[in-house]
């Protein structure tokens, strides 16, 4: 039995374009024969998010080269290449360069739409997984379950999962402000009559998680 996979693109005008990202065979079901293999599945992954990300791109750049003031066209100065680091795998687009309209006052002369969309040239999703998994495990392992799960074919380094983690938690130490002794608007006298907090509470200690349904004290050594 053999299969196509095909994506079918429909644009805003309604007009419509079939591409084909993959084929599979299949022979006599067996354990090694049922669904999909995880080679297969990065396959479909990586051809699936290249075409979505062009699509994107395109749509995305067309509206840039108006000017948002007045719509008059942006010239162009020309393309760079950019390293887009995506869930799926990094991807190499070309970047314009813009013309500044000069409708409006501006601090320079050009500017890179994709760069300003993109400064860190990488994606939240992966940013939420690295920092996920480095939370749970060492930079090393974070790399190989990221290589083993994930379609990326370039090489990943521990180093630069290091650099990511480390911009997240400055970025979230800034969204907390200056440094506070308690969370809690009270005379420390009226916190034994302050209710239960409802949900799970979730204590992190070295490195690990637990979480309990109902906690009312925790003790520690």
């Amino acid at each position: 039995m053999k299969y196509t996979i095909q994506v079918v693109i429909t644009t805003d005008e309604g007009q419509t374009e079939t591409r084909e990202i993959a084929g599979l065979e299949r022979e006599d079901l067996s354990p090694t024969t049922l669904d999909l293999t995880l080679a297969e599945g990065k396959g479909i992954l990586k051809a699936l998010r290249e075409i979505i990300i062009a699509q994107q791109l395109r749509a995305f750049l067309k509206m840039q080269q108006l000017c948002p003031h007045c719509g008059t066209p942006q010239r162009g100065k020309g393309y760079h290449p950019m390293q887009l680091r995506t869930l799926f795998g990094t991807i190499s687009v070309k970047s314009p360069r813009l013309r500044q309209c000069s409708c409006h006052p501006h601090a320079t002369e050009t500017y890179s739409p994709l760069a300003a969309l993109l400064p860190e040239h990488i994606t939240p999703e992966l940013l939420y997984l690295e920092t996920k998994w480095a939370a749970l495990a060492s930079y090393g392992v974070t790399v190989q379950l990221l290589q083993d799960v994930l379609p990326i074919d370039e090489p990943l380094h521990a180093f630069t999962i290091r650099q990511h983690v480390y911009k997240v938690a400055e970025r979230l130490e800034q969204a907390l402000g200056g440094e506070q002794w308690s969370f809690i608007d009270s005379c420390p006298a009226e916190w034994a009559a302050l209710p239960m907090p409802n949900g799970p509470i979730t204590v992190g200690i070295d490195g690990g998680y637990v979480k309990a349904g109902s906690v009312s004290k925790v003790e520690m050594d």
